[in-house]
């Protein structure tokens, strides 16, 4: 009788304790509101501009009701929070994601474009960290990736509330890249590597034709050809030149080409390295 009391008691004290470990463990768990709450909270943070806010309320919509009524609209909304908050890494996330997942839905468009201007944004923000310097300055990988996104959302929705702005934005990249590529070229020649700087500058004159850097991308294909001791393809370009610019800077009275002149001093200044990175 005794072992059998002892034995009952035991497990009883076993007992309680696996439950006062089980209640101890147990997170407390935020009682779900109604899925229009949560919409309208997020709603409100965007009114104050307080998209982090905003962007907390659209997740615990979304994690609560990933099917509901406001599902759509959430995950729309939080695209532009993020936008709003500068984490354009997640906007560009958030717009992919909606693309995949929605791609016939009548707002799959704005998706699209947000996506690029995530992108571009991001590289506009890179542009401007190091001082105020020219964004042709800086590396152009990001830049050329939101120009093919442009031009992907403009292919698809070319009729979109949103295309003429992207095609703004292409038209700005496009100058841009451009001016970049010569400023390379530049730095080329002025480290005495021609053919380095005749990729560059033929880069301009294949894809940016239309670009204002067309004039100075034959100019320095000339100066390129020159230093390459090619004359007959200097000359050729020469003549592309005075065809395409008749009043060119870089031709004299007597249409011979007028050299280029690159700073006096052989090493790249400090600045080529930090925004270029130019290793072929």
């Amino acid at each position: 009788m005794g072992f059998h009391h002892s034995l009952l008691r035991f497990s009883g004290i076993i007992s309680f304790s696996l439950l006062i470990a089980a209640c101890s463990s147990t997170k407390v768990q935020e009682p779900d509101l109604p899925e229009r709450v949560y919409y309208d909270k997020a709603q409100q943070a965007l009114e104050e501009n307080l998209p982090s806010t905003a962007i907390k309320h659209l997740k615990d919509l979304d994690s609560r009701y990933p099917f509901g009524e406001y599902s759509i609209r959430a995950e729309l909304d939080l695209i532009y929070a993020q936008m709003e908050a500068s984490d354009y890494i997640a906007a560009h996330a958030s717009a992919e994601r909606f693309i995949k997942n929605n791609p016939e839905n009548d707002s799959t468009d704005y998706a699209y474009y947000m996506r690029a201007l995530s992108t571009y944004k991001g590289a506009e923000s890179l542009m401007t960290r190091y001082l105020n310097l020219d964004p042709s300055e800086r590396d152009s990988k990001e830049l050329n990736k939101a120009f093919k996104e442009f031009a992907d959302f403009t292919a698809r929705y070319p009729n979109s509330t949103y295309a003429p702005d992207a095609k703004a934005r292409m038209y700005y990249l496009r100058e841009i890249i451009a001016r970049h590529e010569l400023q390379v070229a530049h730095y080329y020649l002025k480290r005495k590597a021609p053919l380095s700087a005749l990729r560059r500058s033929q880069e301009v004159i294949q894809h940016y034709p239309s670009t204002r850097s067309t004039e100075e991308a034959l100019a320095i294909s000339i100066q390129s050809y020159s230093d390459l001791n090619q004359p007959d393809l200097m000359q050729t370009n020469l003549a592309v030149l005075k065809k395409n610019f008749p009043n060119s800077s870089h031709v004299d009275e007597k249409g011979n080409f007028i050299p280029l002149k690159l700073p006096n001093d052989a090493n790249p200044s400090f600045l080529y390295w930090v925004t270029f990175g130019l290793v072929d």
